[in-house]
């Protein structure tokens, strides 16, 4: 009798190789590690969260505060308070997207046009109380800039707002304006309260890391005072970031 014909095959086994590992020793070839019950948990969890997520039709995600959008139209027939338009308000993230992909972009504004985001107990304009004691930190682009950079950094600064990217200082940010002007355009952030200065600081470093603008481009606050004093003239630049 041969070596191989003490050899015997099994194949009857009707287990298939998924089911089947390696024998932890060479003499006990015929045991079989238990069947894992961690896949099918994985598939319920996986399949009981799709289930959660097709059934509500309420899934939202909040924002830290509510903003409301607003346009400012250049009419020269009108009073400068009749141009500027609300648009609407948003509360969560979905919100935000629909508004502002149904918004034409900011490149594509006429001259003189404005838009804004405000939280929504701020009215848009230095009289207000929230705004009087504050300024803005601007960053200037000339018209050759408009097609490439103005639309990215007009949304990095939205979503560094509705983001609620300023952390501590958040509440110091009162909203933001993107202006379009026939020798430039502007994408202004507004505080709360320019004499307050480290956090004033603070906020426009932040500002240009989370809106990802280039060290090559300036950075600069003014206070709304300073500027209502100063209509037609340059301002007083008070900080730089």
């Amino acid at each position: 009798m041969s070596v191989t014909d003490n050899i015997k095959v099994d194949t009857n086994d009707n287990q298939s190789d998924e089911t089947y590992t390696t024998p932890i020793s060479p003499l006990s070839p015929k045991d079989k590690s238990p069947v894992s019950n961690e896949q099918p948990e994985k598939e319920s969890s996986v399949n009981e969260m799709t289930s959660m997520i097709q059934s509500s039709n309420d899934l939202t995600f909040p924002l830290e505060d509510s903003w409301a959008f607003w346009f400012f139209k250049n009419d020269r027939q009108c009073e400068w308070k009749d141009n500027l338009i609300q648009i609407t308000t948003v509360s969560t993230v979905e919100s935000f997207w629909s508004v502002y992909n149904h918004l034409q972009v900011a490149s594509r504004l006429g001259q003189g046009c404005d838009y804004l985001l405000f939280k929504t107990h701020i009215q848009p304009m230095w009289e207000d109380k929230f705004n009087r004691s504050g300024g803005r930190w601007s960053l200037n682009l000339n018209k050759s800039q408009r097609a490439t950079e103005l639309d990215k950094y007009w949304l990095f600064t939205l979503l560094s707002l509705i983001g609620d990217q300023y952390t501590e200082d958040a509440q110091h940010v009162n909203g933001c304006v993107v202006s379009i002007r026939s020798k430039g355009d502007r994408i202004s952030l507004w505080t709360k309260d320019w004499k307050n200065a480290d956090v004033t600081k603070r906020i426009g470093n932040r500002f240009r890391e989370v809106a990802d603008i280039h060290r090559s481009l300036p950075l600069i606050f003014e206070s709304h005072e300073d500027q209502e004093s100063k209509r037609g003239a340059t301002s007083k630049i008070l900080f730089r970031a």
